[in-house]
């Protein structure tokens, strides 16, 4: 029966994937036993381990030998009776690999050292297995860090775990700010029903690309997004890992294109319209002046009908140079402006005399708060264009009349020009596309007639001088267009 006992234990030892070891209670550690299986694992026969009490310390890696005698090791292992550590051993053919050893510290009834008693474990495929998924960790961290796009890692539920730096540009939250509050709680989804959607589409299919929804970032800033998210493992659970890019600025210029579109169709039929008014005039009256065989005419009629045509046909010159113009800015040709030595004073006089003529309803007048300079460089036909455009946009918009003012104030290097109207006004929307090239407004009214060309034309006159033109208006209580021109060349 003891023979057999000893078979069996025999049997075991050989065969365990564990080396199990004694060795003395000491600091020195030298094997009293070792397992044959020492010799099927490692390569070294019994005798080898025994013979030689530097074996083990001889084996051990040398990087890895002084992490492991430290003093408080061998003090906790006596404290406590127990001790784990891992190191690599070299093995006989030179290799070396990972070992778990665990060691036990044995007394005698009397509390008496007597030996320690342990095992080895070759570890070394999870050692690899580790260093492999810390390697990987490591390659998704710098990814997920670096990456320009905003990056979220989340639960299903909704519960954010992980922001990348980019996150904090874009919607403006920082880690702290987010990690560990859900999205509904931050409010991120616009609409709560898209997050329920690519949740439903991700537990389906283990993923969702590029799902558009609008989102707020801090502060309520409204960011239109597409959102690309799969599922991954994250901290030993199932996540959802989110790529947030952002299409804002593309959404709006998308938005802009599609106006710009519109006002260009718009701009097609209205300047069908302006066009055909003049030439319907011009041929018609000419007609009639060609029919006058019988000299039904008097010189006062042949007079008037000359004027109308004269007139109308200065109206298609006008908007011939805009449709000119509009076309040298748009492929981003100068306009050809040619600075001399002017007097602003006499062109200001002879603009709003000759619109004074024009509109007997509406008090132009002329308030120059500091004597303007005797001379100041211009293209006079080009500030003469500018000023006949926005005096007839003030009495063009001020329909019930009333007074239109002319300002200028006068500094040390510049000259500031206002038009001061009392008309209808415009809303902030309007304003800020009143130099977009064919904008003519919301609900324009028939009497505003106009390729909508003029303001951006005006703007881009005073650019090309070296000024600044801008304009403020509210509903119901006019507007006023102010522009600088610089005193000297």
């Amino acid at each position: 029966m003891h023979n057999l006992t000893e078979q069996r234990i025999k049997y075991i030892l050989s065969s365990s994937p564990a080396i199990i070891y004694t060795c003395r209670a000491d600091r020195a550690f030298g094997a009293t036993f070792v397992s044959e299986n020492i010799t099927s694992r490692f390569g070294y026969s019994i005798q080898e381990c025994l013979d030689n009490p530097d074996f083990w310390w001889e084996n051990v890696h040398p990087d890895d030998r002084e992490r492991i005698l430290e003093s408080q090791h061998y003090d906790i292992l006596v404290t406590e009776g127990h001790y784990v550590h891992e190191y690599r051993f070299r093995k006989k053919d030179g290799n070396y690999i990972w070992v778990h050893d665990e060691l036990r510290f044995i007394r005698d009834p009397e509390g008496n050292p007597v030996e320690i008693v342990g095992s080895w474990l070759d570890i070394t495929e999870r050692k690899e297995t580790e260093a492999t998924l810390q390697k990987s960790e490591a390659l998704f961290r710098a990814f997920f860090q670096t990456n320009p796009i905003p990056t979220v890692i989340s639960s299903l539920s909704g519960m954010i775990h992980m922001v990348n730096p980019a996150f904090t540009k874009g919607p403006g939250f920082t880690p702290e700010e987010v990690i560990g509050r859900t999205a509904q709680e931050l409010g991120f989804w616009r609409n709560p029903a898209d997050r329920d959607r690519m949740v439903a589409a991700i537990k389906e299919g283990g993923f969702i690309d590029n799902l558009e929804s609008t989102f707020y970032g801090k502060g309520n800033k409204p960011m239109t997004c597409l959102i690309s998210s799969r599922t991954v493992e994250f901290e030993g659970e199932v996540r959802i890992l989110s790529v947030v890019h952002d299409i804002t600025e593309q959404k709006k210029a998308e938005e802009a294109l599609r106006k710009l579109d519109q006002a260009k169709s718009d701009f097609i039929s209205t300047a069908a319209h302006e066009l055909r008014t003049p030439l319907i005039a011009i041929i018609g009256y000419c007609e009639l002046l060609e029919n006058d065989a019988n000299h039904s005419l008097n010189d006062e009629q042949r007079g008037t009908y000359l004027s109308i045509v004269q007139s109308n046909a200065e109206v298609l010159n006008r908007l011939v140079d805009d449709l000119l113009d509009i076309g040298r800015i748009q492929i981003g040709r100068p306009l050809g402006i040619v600075k001399k030595s002017t007097e602003l004073s006499v062109i200001i006089e002879r603009a709003v005399q000759s619109l004074r003529v024009k509109s007997q309803r509406h008090n132009i007048i002329v308030a120059h708060y500091k004597a303007l300079p005797e001379t100041i460089w211009l293209d006079s036909n080009r500030i003469s264009q500018v000023l006949n455009n926005l005096i007839s946009n003030a009495i063009k918009y001020s329909p019930k009349g009333g007074t239109i003012k002319v300002q200028t104030i006068t500094d040390e290097d510049t000259v500031t020009v206002s038009i001061i109207d009392q008309g209808v006004g415009m809303t902030p929307q309007q304003v800020e596309h009143i130099f977009d090239r064919f904008y003519r407004g919301e609900d324009v009214s028939p009497v505003a007639s106009g390729l909508g060309l003029g303001m951006s034309i005006v703007k881009q006159i005073i650019v090309d001088h070296g000024g600044e033109i801008s304009v403020s208006s509210h509903p119901g209580a006019g507007s006023t267009v102010t522009f600088t021109l610089p005193i000297k060349q």
